[in-house]
C-alpha cells in the first residue's frame, strides 16, 4: 500500500490526516487571520462549491427528487440580489427568505410532498413578514449572518465529523472531533499579537464583505464594540474572533478535499471534471482581478451550495440522534 493510500485510503488514515489539517489550519489562523481567510475564501471556496454541488447532484441532493431543489436556486438568486442591489425590495426580507428555505427543506425532506411543502413554506414566509422578522436582531444574526457562514463551515462540519465517528465507531474519529473542538476553543485562551501587514485593499475587503460576521460573533461572545471599523484589526478579542473564522473556513475546505477516497467527489466524467476546473480557474481570476468582482460573481454559487447541503445536514443530525439513542438503549 502506497503512502497516499495509507493517508487518504483508509478510515484511520483520513482521521489522522484531518487531525493534522485541523492543527495546520489553527496555526495558520493564529499567524495570518485576515490574509488566510481572504485567500481560502477566494481560492479554495469556489472549488469546494463546484465539486460539492456536482457530488450532491449525483445523489439527488439527498432530497429524493432532485427536481425539487429549484426553490433553492431561486432563493440563492434572491439572496444575491438582496446583497448587491440596494434598491431591491428583497433587500429588506433576507431573514424571511432564509427562514423560508429552512422550512421548505424540512418539509420536503420529511414530508416529501413538494407542492404542499411550497405552500407551507409560503405560509411561513407570510408569518415572518407579519411578525417583522427582518427587524428582529436575534433572527437576523441567526438566519442572515450565521446560518450561511459559521453554522455551515463550523457547526455542520463538526456535525459531519461526529456523525462519521458514530457511524464507523472509530476511536480516531472521536479523537478527531475533540481536536476540532480544542483547536476552535484555543482562540479564546491564547492572544498572540497579530503581526500581519495588511494592504488598504485587504482591509477594505474585510470591512466591506465580512465585518458583519466578525461583529456578530463578537456580540455573541460579549465583546463590546465601539463602532469603529478599524477596531477589528487592532483589538485582541476581535482579532481572536477573526482567527476562529479563518480556522473554521480553512478547515471546512480542507476537510472536504481530504475525503476524496471516501465520498469520491472527484469520480465524475472527464468533461464534467474539466468544466469544474475551468469554472474554478475563471472564479479565481475574478477574485484576482477584483476581489469585489469575485465576491459578487461567486456569491450566488456560495449560497446555492449552502442551501443544497441542508438535506445532508439533516441526515447527519438524524444519524447522531440515532447513535445516541442506541447507546442509551444498550445500557438499559
Amino acid at each position: 500500500m502506497s503512502f497516499f493510500q495509507k493517508v487518504l485510503g483508509t478510515e484511520k488514515g483520513i482521521n489522522y490526516t484531518n487531525m493534522g489539517l485541523m492543527v495546520l489550519s489553527a496555526l495558520l489562523a493564529f499567524l495570518l487571520p485576515f490574509k488566510l481567510f481572504l485567500f481560502v475564501y477566494a481560492v479554495l471556496g469556489p472549488l469546494h462549491y463546484l465539486t460539492e454541488i456536482s457530488w450532491l447532484e449525483k445523489r439527488k441532493y439527498f432530497i429524493g427528487n432532485k427536481w425539487h431543489i429549484w426553490p433553492f436556486g431561486i432563493a440563492a438568486l434572491l439572496m444575491t440580489i438582496s446583497l448587491f442591489d440596494p434598491r431591491s425590495p428583497v433587500r429588506h426580507y433576507s431573514t424571511t427568505l432564509m427562514a423560508t428555505v429552512v422550512v421548505y427543506t424540512l418539509l420536503t425532506f420529511f414530508w416529501g410532498k413538494h407542492i404542499r411543502s411550497l405552500l407551507f413554506a409560503g405560509l411561513a414566509a407570510t408569518v415572518c413578514i407579519i411578525l417583522k422578522a427582518d427587524r428582529m436582531l436575534p433572527l437576523i444574526i441567526a438566519f442572515s449572518i450565521f446560518l450561511p457562514t459559521i453554522c455551515h463551515v463550523f457547526i455542520f462540519t463538526g456535525i459531519f465529523l461526529l456523525s462519521g465517528a458514530f457511524k464507523t465507531k472509530s476511536t480516531s474519529g472521536f479523537i478527531s472531533f475533540f481536536i476540532f473542538l480544542i483547536c476552535a476553543f484555543s482562540f479564546a485562551f491564547y492572544f498572540p499579537p497579530n503581526r500581519e501587514m495588511l494592504s488598504l485593499a485587504e482591509k477594505n475587503y474585510i470591512q466591506q464583505f465580512f465585518l458583519a460576521l466578525n461583529q456578530s460573533l463578537a456580540h455573541i461572545f460579549g465583546i463590546v464594540l465601539s463602532g469603529d471599523k478599524e477596531e477589528v484589526f487592532n483589538i485582541p478579542s476581535l482579532i481572536a474572533v477573526q482567527r476562529f473564522i479563518a480556522f473554521a473556513y480553512t478547515y471546512h475546505y480542507l476537510n472536504w478535499f481530504s475525503k476524496t477516497t471516501i465520498i469520491r467527489w472527484h469520480d465524475v466524467s472527464r468533461s464534467r471534471f474539466g468544466l469544474i476546473l475551468l469554472l474554478w480557474v475563471l472564479s479565481v481570476l475574478c477574485y484576482y482581478v477584483d476581489y469585489r468582482l469575485g465576491f459578487m460573481v461567486l456569491f450566488f454559487l456560495s449560497m446555492l451550495h449552502v442551501f443544497l447541503e441542508f438535506p445532508l445536514n439533516i441526515i447527519s443530525f438524524i444519524n447522531i440522534g440515532s447513535s445516541i439513542r442506541m447507546i442509551f438503549a444498550s445500557k438499559k
